[in-house]
């Protein structure tokens, strides 16, 4: 039994962000088309994103989180036009590509920037500059733990391997590592170090809270209650890896990708995984070269499966990534091969 209507409703932002594939698909041979939806998501988000900052950073620091659960308080949030989970998650999502193309600007002309944005030459660069600092300080003050932990890394993983070398790569390895044992109780000490320095300053009630939900998480709090859920899908999977349980009410509900395999089987999970990160494996081989190429395409493949593999679906995530993903990556391409005729020009003169 498939539950039907509430089958489809519980995943109908997942739906709709696979719609964003099509779109993709139908302008696969001219991703260039696709730049005025990339540049009106980037104003939309702009706009979004500056309303939410200044309410958490003003009102109340809570409010990203207010938003997760159904309530009188969040629809009052919603109206006010502030954003919770999808926001800060698309975020995470987003910082990647826009580090890349903050750090190389020169890109921006194969964005395919539109009119009204090229009043100055500067604007659109200001517009991407200040959208990639304020998507760090939305994440940062969202109180959302994995949207943290993951930017860190993948803003990490890029700076890195901005220019890829053997050494660098082991590097990354060695530090991914290293956080991966030792990452939580550095920053619970650095957060007890830091409590009575910012004492008394508008940051003391948010570094007290992390440091006591860091703290609640390691003796059980909401994080037990997460891998419970994992583990059902898994187990889920696991004793149905070819057919899966088909139905919804039997899955964990915490993971887009552990409940699709526990749910549909192992062909259908192994499909939506495919289709989240072969943007990036394909960019793997043509880009992997470039100045920031391989920091940003593991940067972004790292930032999907950590936001599917411990948290929901969201619809914003598919224009991120079967839109902002191909086309910077297209525009990397196209750079590139602009690179190699000016060289080619120079030689011949």
């Amino acid at each position: 039994m498939i539950h039907g209507i509430e089958g489809f409703l519980s995943r109908i932002q997942l739906y709709i962000m696979l719609f964003f594939l099509i779109v993709q698909q139908a302008r696969r041979k001219d991703l260039s088309s696709l730049g005025s939806i990339f540049w009106l998501i980037i104003v939309l988000l702009a706009i979004s994103m500056t309303v939410t900052y200044l309410y958490v950073s003003t009102v109340n620091d809570r409010a990203m989180r207010i938003l997760v659960r159904s309530s009188k308080e969040a629809l009052e949030l919603t109206e006010k036009g502030v954003g919770g989970y999808s926001l800060a998650y698309g975020a995470v999502l987003m910082l990647p590509v826009l580090t890349l193309v903050s750090l190389r600007t020169s890109l921006i002309e194969f964005l395919e920037v539109p009119r009204v944005l090229r009043i100055t030459p500067w604007l659109p660069r200001l517009l991407i500059w200040y959208l990639t600092g304020l998507s760090i300080l939305l994440v940062f003050s969202s109180q959302f733990a994995t949207a943290v932990i993951t930017v860190t890394i993948c803003l990490a993983v890029i700076f890195v391997l901005w220019r890829p070398s053997s050494f660098r790569v082991i590097l990354l390895f060695c530090l991914m590592f290293f956080l991966i044992l030792f990452g939580k109780a550095l920053i619970v000490e650095l957060l007890t170090y830091l409590a009575p320095i910012v004492e008394g300053t508008n940051y003391h009630l948010k570094v007290n809270d992390l440091l006591n939900s860091l703290q609640m998480d390691s003796a059980g709090g909401t994080v037990s209650d997460r891998v419970e859920r994992y583990k059902r899908s898994l187990l889920l999977f696991l004793q149905n890896p070819f057919t899966g349980v088909l139905y919804f009410t039997d899955i964990g509900k915490h993971s887009t990708l552990l409940d699709t395999f526990a749910r549909w089987g192992f062909f259908i999970g192994g499909v939506f995984l495919y289709l989240v990160t072969f943007t990036q494996v394909r960019a793997l081989r043509s880009l992997s070269s470039q100045r920031g190429g391989l920091g940003v395409i593991l940067g972004t493949l790292i930032a999907v499966l950590i936001v599917f593999g411990l948290n929901n679906a969201f619809m914003a995530a598919g224009a991120i990534i079967f839109i902002f993903y191909p086309l910077v990556f297209s525009a990397m391409e196209r750079s590139q091969m602009s690179q190699g005729r000016a060289r080619k020009v120079s030689i011949h003169r």
